[in-house]
């Protein structure tokens, strides 16, 4: 083997095996952890965790509060790690309903490492350069490590009193950093039982516990209660990266959860449990802050119109009645389903949250008789509902629930641009639960049965300069007809024009007409007279016969998704253009066929053009994704489906020639 071969493949291993030289069992910051700098296994990562450790327990020394002691070590890889990780902030939370009752920070320690002059120098941060910000429910503390730069090492560490015991401390294996190593031990008194859950894909490489005895003091009269340890660990944790089409990320996220089940009181032995079963749920939902009375009892006569009144329960009124509450009355953009809600403070000051704006409308239906339920859901952005352990406090939206002619509806007036039984994107969260009596609940799925569609049709003239004129008429539903309206209610027709249609950068809107712009259960449709351009060079014209786009861009751009494809719902988009070629031209080429379907008939794209006539060519190009949501296993197939639609839509290519 040449010698300057082998030289050179040795120094390169020597490299890598550098590269990968970090010290990921202790907080210590080592000369490797300085000289090293990549991370081979994410190659677009900005700065690495080496090392993290957390202890958590219910401390007798700080009065029995849950105390969580946290350490963390990152590299900084490049100058975005440095914008992403000099400044940290540490969130506390504060009681909703008492300021006093918070979370506090002692012995935070931060430091910023460097490798300087064959040397390791170290610069501290002080007691004053860390901030506080007080939020609606939050305590922020911020700092900045100083002079932090590509290649340093940051370290910080504190320790977390919290009063909250009924919430131990969630465990984060999994964040938007790629991880050496996570630890995390949890010591827990006998006397207390918590739900340990492992969210995510990832197993754990640790999972040790023991038995302490005499761990913690509960008192001079008392015996000193054992204590269960466990310590868990991670090696390797790949980043979590967010995507388009998904819902929270907390979903999904590798991580350890604590639910509290039952406290067994040292002095007598008697047990408090705080699982709750759905019944319980039911009842302190419905008795919560008057709640329940709200939905019964407010007084809501007479705020309908006569003219609603008085016709007879059937989908007509049911939809009169939705759409004067969309109408009359505002979200104010808040949820706040737990704080004091009165329907008679709505109706005077004609806005409100959202348990407010939709309990008027629940109390609306039961006054005139139809039937009609609550339904406790959460938000995209907060996360699913645990099925397992009914806990309160995992709600944070309210629907109706109702129920017509063997037909049932999900409601939220919400907005304003709304058709009658859809739902807004944030509040396609899989799933819910409806109240169907005072002790009795159901799960109710989310997901729309129905398609939402966008149906295009073009008739283009081709000029002999390779100028186009012509028309589109447009048709949407469901999510898209929303979006469009929504977008002209807020700004303009062009700018729904330019979002929701999305003309090509050749494609000029001279006129835009809607139809049924404010029957938001009908249909919309749009027409637009429209000019555009082919590409003229010598004797041929270029043509590409899209005038608008289906997609702007791949959204899935990751290697691999441990996540589903959540569009919230289905999807369908029919494109049709006749185009007439100009006098004197023929054509020389049509673009190929392509037809494409994805697994278990979950998706397909159909293109096809054709020529129906000596000057008339017919185009049509098809694509239908039948599922709400997919599981990661079609990842790969739809970053592929995507980028086929791409294709069609830029590569497609007609080419005439003029005659001679």
């Amino acid at each position: 083997m040449n010698k300057l071969f082998t030289t050179t493949l040795l120094l390169f291993f020597s490299f890598l095996l550098h590269s990968q030289n970090y010290n990921d069992l202790n907080a210590v910051v080592t000369k490797e952890d300085l000289l090293s700098d990549s991370y081979p296994a994410d190659s677009v990562a900005h700065a690495l965790v080496i090392y993290e450790k957390g202890f958590t327990e219910i401390d007798d020394d700080e009065e029995y509060n849950l105390v969580t002691k946290y350490i963390i070590k990152i590299k900084i890889l490049d100058k975005q790690g440095v914008e992403d990780e000099a400044t940290v902030k540490i969130p506390l939370s504060i009681a909703y309903d008492n300021g006093d009752t918070q979370e506090t920070l002692k012995d935070l320690e931060a430091a910023n490492y460097k490798w300087v002059n064959g040397g390791i120098v170290k610069k501290s941060i002080s007691k004053e350069q860390v901030y506080s910000k007080e939020t609606e429910n939050r305590i922020i503390k911020t700092f900045t490590l100083p002079d932090v730069e590509a290649g340093d090492v940051i370290v910080y560490s504190y320790k977390k009193i919290s009063p909250f015991i009924h919430y131990f401390e969630t465990w984060d294996f999994q964040s938007d950093l790629p991880k050496l190593y996570s630890e995390f031990t949890a010591k827990i008194p006998a006397n207390y039982e918590y739900f340990t859950t492992l969210v995510g894909t990832l197993k754990l490489d640790t999972e040790e516990t023991e038995v302490l005895e005499r761990c913690l003091s509960m008192g001079i009269s008392r015996n000193p209660a054992d204590c269960i340890q466990t310590k868990y660990a991670m090696k390797d944790i790949p980043a979590f990266r967010t995507e388009a089409y998904m819902t929270s990320a907390y979903n999904f996220q590798s991580r350890l959860k604590y639910e509290m089940n039952t406290f067994t009181r040292p002095s007598d032995g008697y047990e408090v449990r705080f699982s709750k079963s759905w019944k319980d749920v039911n009842k302190e939902i419905r008795d919560h802050l008057g709640i329940g009375k709200q939905w019964e009892k407010a007084d809501v006569e007479g705020v309908l119109p006569e003219a609603i009144s008085s016709l007879p329960n059937d989908l007509e009124k049911a939809r009169k009645i939705y759409h004067f509450v969309q109408d009359s009355y505002s979200w104010n953009g808040r949820m706040e389903i737990y704080n004091d809600i009165t329907i008679k403070d709505l109706l005077s000051q004609g806005s409100g949250n959202i348990m407010t704006l939709n309990s008027l409308l629940l109390r609306l239906y039961r006054e005139e008789g139809f039937k009609a339920y609550p339904v406790m859901s959460a938000t995209r952005n907060f996360g699913f509902i645990s099925r397992l352990h009914p806990v309160l406090n995992q709600f944070n939206y309210f629907l109706v629930n109702l129920e017509l002619q063997d037909n049932k509806y999900l409601l939220d007036a919400s907005e304003k641009t709304l058709a009658f039984g859809d739902l807004p994107m944030r509040a396609l969260n899989n799933y819910a639960r409806k109240l169907t009596t005072e002790e009795t609940s159901e799960w109710v799925d989310l997901n729309p049965t129905e398609y939402s569609k966008i149906n295009f049709r073009d008739s283009l003239m081709v000029m002999p300069d390779g100028s186009i004129k012509g028309s589109s008429q447009q048709i949407l539903s469901g999510h898209f007809a929303y979006e469009f309206r929504k977008e002209n209610d807020e700004n303009s027709l062009q700018q729904a024009a330019r979002e929701t249609s999305r003309p090509l950068e050749k494609t000029e809107l001279l006129n835009i007409l809607a139809a049924n712009l404010d029957e938001r259960d009908e249909p919309l449709n749009i027409h637009y007279t429209l000019s555009s351009s082919a590409d003229k060079i010598d004797d041929r014209i270029y043509l590409n016969p899209f005038s608008f786009e289906l997609a702007e861009e791949n959204p899935f751009q990751l290697d691999f998704r441990q996540y589903p494809i959540d569009f919230g719902y289905k999807n369908a988009f029919t494109y049709s253009a006749i185009i007439e070629i100009p006098e004197g031209y023929s054509v020389e080429k049509l673009p190929g066929q392509k037809a494409i379907r994805l697994p278990g008939n979950a998706g397909s794209l159909l293109f096809v053009a054709n020529q129906a006539s000596e000057k008339i060519l017919n185009v049509q190009c098809r694509v239908n994704l039948a599922k709400n949501v997919y599981e990661p296993e079609y990842y790969e197939g739809l970053k592929k489906f995507f980028n086929e639609i791409l294709a069609v839509q830029q590569q497609s290519l007609i080419v005439l020639k003029e005659n001679t």
